[in-house]
């Protein structure tokens, strides 16, 4: 058996090495000066103990890396160490609405401790712990591990919790993060029924061995493929609550220009199909961190469009992002008088709804609903 190598040296990371010996060692290589040797020795101890390693030489070299991250590290490394895989059980994690807002969806790199600690204080309505693009084909499965348990012991605060997995290493991703129930997967390339119903099937298996309830499923529409299949896509399941666009990849997918007006009916469509599906439609990234004007203008358009929400891949644009799909404050009184007009008409038994003089049918009512909990009244 050959040194196995996990982690990075990265701040507040560890690298974890395990090689065999005839005897069992544990060397500590610590960023604070021993203060914490003792309570990493004995989290090693417990993850040997777990995989009935007894002679093995373990190098812990830790960045400031916290428990779980030195855990996930260890685990991994034991795992291709023994070719063993531990049983765990999966933990509980409250269900959030199908149709609650989603304005905003922070991706995190799902290998990097570092960003990962403070995801949860920046306010996102969603959080992606991405196992995707942000993570490099040799770290994948050290990422799936510290992920799994970024679910089980981090603090996410209010926002609902998403995994992007790859859809190429899809049974590999779920089997170890649905250990830590997240709310949601999100399914990267997604283009026909089939790729929904294998990511339901696994879905369900991984639900039924953890016993976690309620996963939920964004497909992320990425290609000409996927555009066209739309429809399909959207019908697939009851557990798709959300059609995410991914323009970097349909861009380059098409061979086209990422400029609004060639992704226009891209947009277009994803905001059609989710709609006449009840679901939502959550528009693509803005990629250049500096140009708050431009995504400041660009989230008003897509906001216009009906999106219900955007991406961002920097913590600073979720405020932006927020106060374009804040609406303002005459929009809100307004909306109130079309719900009082609706209750009082119901009142009186009767089946025609006005105010000011005009009639309010089912779509003014329904933008009404939406733009008081865009305001967080409903």
């Amino acid at each position: 058996m050959d040194k196995i190598v996990a982690g990075t040296e990265n701040e507040r990371d560890c690298l974890v090495s395990v090689e065999p010996s005839k005897d069992l060692e544990i060397v500590i290589q610590a960023k604070v000066e021993r203060v914490y040797d003792e309570q990493i020795e004995n989290l090693a101890r417990k993850c040997l103990e777990n995989y009935g390693v007894e002679k093995a030489k373990v190098t812990i070299n830790e960045k400031g890396a916290l428990d779980y991250v030195i855990k996930a590290r260890l685990d991994f490394a034991l795992s291709l160490f023994t070719g063993k895989t531990i049983k765990e059980k999966g933990i509980k994690r409250k269900v959030t609405p199908k149709d609650r807002a989603r304005r905003s969806r922070l991706y995190v790199p799902g290998n990097n401790p570092r960003l990962l600690i403070n995801a949860g204080v920046f306010g996102s309505d969603c959080i992606i712990l991405d196992l995707e693009d942000s993570v490099s084909l040799e770290q994948k499965g050290a990422a799936r591990y510290l992920v799994k348990e970024a679910l089980k012991t981090l603090d996410f605060g209010n926002s609902e919790i998403w995994v992007r997995v790859n859809k190429e290493f899809l049974e590999d991703d779920l089997r170890q993060v649905m250990i830590g129930a997240p709310h949601g997967i999100c399914l990267p390339k997604s283009e026909c029924r089939e790729d929904i119903e294998r990511a339901v099937e696994l879905i369900e298996r991984y639900e039924d061995i953890y016993d976690v309830k309620e996963t939920k499923l964004m497909p992320i529409i990425e290609s000409a493929k996927g555009i066209v299949n739309l429809e399909e896509v959207a019908s697939s399941s009851d557990r798709i609550v959300a059609l995410a666009f991914g323009a970097e990849d349909f861009t380059r997918d098409i061979g086209g220009e990422k400029s609004w007006d060639k992704l226009l009916f891209a947009r277009s469509r994803i905001v059609v199909v989710a709609k006449a599906f009840g679901i939502q439609a959550l528009d693509t990234v803005y990629s250049d961190v500096e140009d708050v004007e431009g995504l400041i203008e660009e989230t008003k358009r897509i906001v216009k469009m009906g999106f219900d929400g955007k991406g961002a891949i920097h913590p600073e644009q979720i405020g932006y992002i927020h106060s374009c799909f804040t609406p303002t404050q005459d929009e809100i009184e307004y909306a109130k008088r079309i719900i009082e007009a609706l209750e009082d008409a119901k009142r009186k038994g009767s089946g025609v709804v006005s105010l000011d003089g005009k009639m309010i049918d089912k779509p003014i009512v329904k933008r009404a609903e939406r733009i008081l909990k865009l305001g967080g009244i409903l």
